[in-house]
């Protein structure tokens, strides 16, 4: 038996000593599975174990270095495909005339009359004339004054209202709300179309504290009879002498009058939305509708910005030199399909052709839009709007077409939508892919994770046990005795 252990112990000493000076040397520092814990007095041991260990991680490493190479690629062709994306967002706004075109209302006398909102699928290019001669308003009352808004008391009852529908309500006043405050409060939770407001009025008097109604909504069709008071022991009653009756705006339009419930104007021309801002009788005020000329040159400029984005990260990929092997940033370099998207996307832009024979706008370039010796774009904006200007209809005809489907930007549209299309475009093909590489290579980690944490369990009681061969040795040969022989020299 004893020759057995000792072979048996010559064995493990040479399996941990080889695991240090040969394993050790390839072997990774990164952990990628939890360790076991093993617990030993010897040194040696625990070292082997660790290199062991890390040694049966190695398959797991190489999955995740490949993980990471595809990670980085898939999010490079996302980079991509963002940006391919900004560029149709952009053409979105051009593909026709209607979205191409921009419109602003213009104003004489901006604090007499001014814009407020323009749908442009509504509104068309005028010239108009207004004139306001009376704002709308509420109507409103105020009562007599009272020492203190929260203390005097205004008696018990009720307050009786009759709303402009016809319709009688009442709110009942207590002990708990008969001041000042207290009936404003329960007026306005009453919803009756009115609003109560506790008011100083500004005078010196012991009694400056009153209650002001008025009504929600302006225009003579809301006004409504001044409410009744029925209360016990209390002196609250208005003064008619400060009370104003509702009215509606009156303005002319190209010299006829018109009445609006309120201080607004919707519904003379389609689209477009006009604030009353003061009345000014016998002073007309002209409103043009024409074309936003700025806002269409930053339409443009956003379409050139989003272009030189892709075409700058295309540019960043095959820029490929004597380091670039292996850069993870340049991943996509030498990709076909941007290659491919950079020719026509330049072809496009250079070449596209107005169908308009004698027009002076022809290309592109005509409207300050070309290619500097970087490759990429560049804009003249005061070019743009100088052409718009005198040729609207030839420059809405190269960028949108006459016909549906034509022009610039719906050829734009087309190209870039190969790209980027939800489905079957090229990129959203490619983005599929990659994603299917990474879930399947989930799946594989996770087993090669479960064979690694099964074979350190295994690893962990193999060494346990050859450590306790060890120890029986020496035990035994603690029995056995002798200076100089025994078991002592096989394992010292």
């Amino acid at each position: 038996m004893i020759p057995n252990v000792a072979l048996l112990a010559l064995i493990v000493k040479s399996l941990a000593w080889e695991d240090l000076t040969l394993v050790g040397q390839w072997l990774e520092e990164r952990e990628r599975v939890e360790i076991p814990e093993f617990s030993t007095s010897n040194p040696q041991f625990q070292q082997a174990f660790q290199r062991v260990a890390k040694a049966e991680q190695k398959p797991l490493q190489r999955i995740e270095e490949r993980e990471k190479k595809i990670e980085n690629k898939l999010g490079l062709v996302r980079d991509f495909k963002q940006k391919v994306s900004d560029v149709k967002t952009a053409l979105m706004g051009m593909r026709n005339v209607r979205d191409f075109r921009e419109l602003k209302g213009t104003s004489s006398d901006p604090d007499i009359l001014d814009v407020s909102s323009i749908d442009k699928s509504k509104a068309t290019p005028g010239k108009y004339d207004f004139e306001v001669l009376n704002l709308a308003n509420t109507d409103s009352i105020m009562t007599y004054g009272f020492g203190d808004p929260k203390k005097s008391e205004v008696g018990v009852g009720y307050v009786e209202f009759k709303t402009p529908d016809g319709e009688t309500k009442e709110v009942y006043i207590n002990s708990d709300n008969n001041s000042l405050e207290g009936v404003a409060s329960s007026i306005n939770k009453a919803n009756l179309g009115i609003k109560a407001y506790v008011v100083q009025d500004g005078t010196d008097s012991d009694e400056p504290w009153r209650l002001v109604i008025t009504g929600d909504e302006t225009g003579w069709k809301n006004d409504f009879e001044w409410p009744t008071f029925y209360l016990l022991d209390g002196d609250l009653e208005f003064d008619t002498e400060r009370s104003r009756d509702a009215k509606s705006a009156i303005v002319r339009f190209n010299g006829q009058p018109v009445m609006l419930q309120e201080n607004k104007i919707n519904d003379i021309l389609p689209g477009i939305s006009i604030d009353l801002k003061k009345a000014k009788p016998g002073e007309p005020i002209f409103f043009e509708v024409g074309a936003d000329i700025a806002k269409m040159g930053e339409k443009v400029q956003t379409l050139v910005d989003s272009s030189n984005a892709v075409l700058k990260f295309i540019q960043d990929q095959n820029s490929l030199g004597s380091k670039s092997y292996g850069d993870p940033t340049k991943a996509l370099g030498g990709d076909v399909t941007i290659q491919a998207l950079e020719n026509r996307f330049r072809t496009l832009i250079q070449r596209t052709t107005n169908d308009l024979p004698g027009s002076p706008v022809q290309r592109m370039a005509d409207l300050g839009i070309q290619f500097n010796r970087s490759g990429l774009l560049d804009f003249d904006a005061e070019k743009f709007q100088s052409v718009l200007n005198n040729n609207f209809d030839d420059v809405a005809a190269l960028v949108s077409g006459t016909q549906p489907l034509e022009g610039f930007a719906n050829e734009m549209i087309s190209l870039v939508d190969g790209i980027v299309r939800s489905g079957d475009g090229m990129m959203t093909v490619r983005e599929k892919n990659l994603q299917g590489q990474l879930d399947r290579m989930a799946k594989e980690k996770e087993k090669t994770e479960g064979r690694v944490e099964q074979k350190l369990q295994r690893a962990k009681e193999e060494f346990g046990r050859a450590e306790a061969a060890i120890q029986e040795m020496q035990n035994m040969s603690a029995q056995i005795g002798g200076g100089g022989g025994g078991v002592n020299s096989l394992i010292g």
